[in-house]
């Protein structure tokens, strides 16, 4: 509704889109909603409560129904009409304007006030932080000062190389411009990389840490969603809706969860573990190299707009130059053990890879968009 595409024309405000598919008229709209009202405060008389926030709580006007089959029978409702012990003295809904948010934007303004000489004077420099998960957003306003003066690109050879500890909140290195190199020692929540336009983010487990880091998750859901640019490589799993759709980043991970790459338009994904289900639902673009070892990967992708292919070294020289050119990058900036073994190992694990694609694009043609974009 809010991009003027209402189906119906009912809630778009642009005056052509209402006349071509709104067959109504506005005071019909206006008397829908006023009946509604009518209704409801007729049902609120019958109840003998005064207002809507007055019903809050009142479980005691709610009758239990016996069911209809066995099954419904079975439910047991007394857990949802509990009052939890709340008493009818106390208030039973929400009675502030707003909850204050943990994150006070106190490490993103130092971050800003510590780099701003760097970014002003176009020198580059490094600075190292602590990080928590209420420090949501971390990169947000140092991409922004960066883009304000110079640009998307404009920094790209002289970085600045942020080193944080610690586990980072929502959106970390979201909108991440060229110019920007976020380093984590931790791990992230949900939206690493969101809107993600250039620079790089390397996120790897504790040096100390003893678990493996392929078995482990290090980033959380909806990673590089809307990305357009930029690297990001993690030593660990990502979860669900991995780089949902991305159109011009380039990730190594070691694993990823349901429904990775959907409406991936552009791109390159490498998951050096498994996936899960739906892998490139709506995938209309990009390309993505995954590493199946269990040869689960054939039931485990949504096979209506992709296809899949080995990389035999006969057929797909260039194609495996480039994901080991693309592994050789993730060891050196992550030091995976993981990433390690299979950059060793390459050449025996290379049966194990296979290359998804969308069934629209030739692989000559994904080539030659590979080797422009890297």
């Amino acid at each position: 509704c809010h991009l003027n595409n209402c189906a119906t024309g009912v809630a778009t405000q642009h005056e052509g889109l209402r006349r071509k598919h709104f067959v109504g008229n506005a005071q019909r709209v206006i008397n829908y909603f006023t009946f509604v009202a009518q209704e409801v405060r007729e049902w609120l008389a019958l109840l003998g409560v005064p207002r809507l926030e007055a019903l809050i709580g009142r479980t005691d006007l709610l009758v239990i129904r016996e069911g209809k089959t066995e099954k419904q029978k079975r439910l047991n409702l007394l857990p949802i009409l509990s009052d939890a012990g709340v008493s009818k003295d106390k208030p039973q809904f929400c009675t502030v304007d707003k909850n204050e948010t943990f994150d006070k934007g106190e490490l993103a303004e130092k971050m800003v006030a510590d780099a701003l000489p760097a970014i002003e004077e176009k020198t580059g420099g490094e600075f190292a932080y602590e990080i928590q998960n209420t420090n949501r957003s971390i990169g947000a306003r140092l991409s922004g000062e960066i883009a304000k003066r110079h640009g998307n690109c404009g920094m790209e050879d002289q970085p600045i190389n942020i080193r944080l500890r610690g586990t980072a909140g929502q959106s970390f290195g979201v909108w991440n411009a060229g110019g920007l190199h976020m380093y984590l020692e931790g791990d992230a929540n949900d939206y690493v990389g969101k809107g993600m336009a250039g620079g790089k983010i390397v996120i790897y487990p504790p040096k100390n840490s003893t678990f493996p880091s392929q078995e482990a998750t290090v980033i959380g859901n909806t990673c590089l969603y809307g990305a357009t640019g930029g690297k990001l490589y993690a030593a660990g799993r990502a979860g669900e809706r991995f780089a949902v759709r991305n159109s011009g980043a380039i990730a190594v991970v070691e694993g990823v969860g349901d429904h990775g790459c959907e409406y991936m338009t552009g791109g390159a994904v490498c998951v050096l573990g498994d996936t899960g289900l739906n892998f490139g639902a709506g995938m209309t673009g990009g390309i993505a190299f995954v590493m199946d070892r269990q040869g689960i990967f054939s039931d485990r992708y949504n096979r209506e707009l992709i296809d899949t292919h080995r990389l035999t070294p006969e057929r797909m020289e260039a194609y495996l130059n480039y994901l080991q050119d693309r592994i050789d990058e993730f060891v050196i900036e992550t030091g995976s053990a993981w990433g390690r073994q299979v950059q060793e190992d390459f050449f025996d694990l290379i049966r194990y890879f296979w290359l998804a694609k969308p069934k629209a694009t030739d692989l000559e043609t994904l080539l030659d968009m590979l080797l422009q974009a890297a």
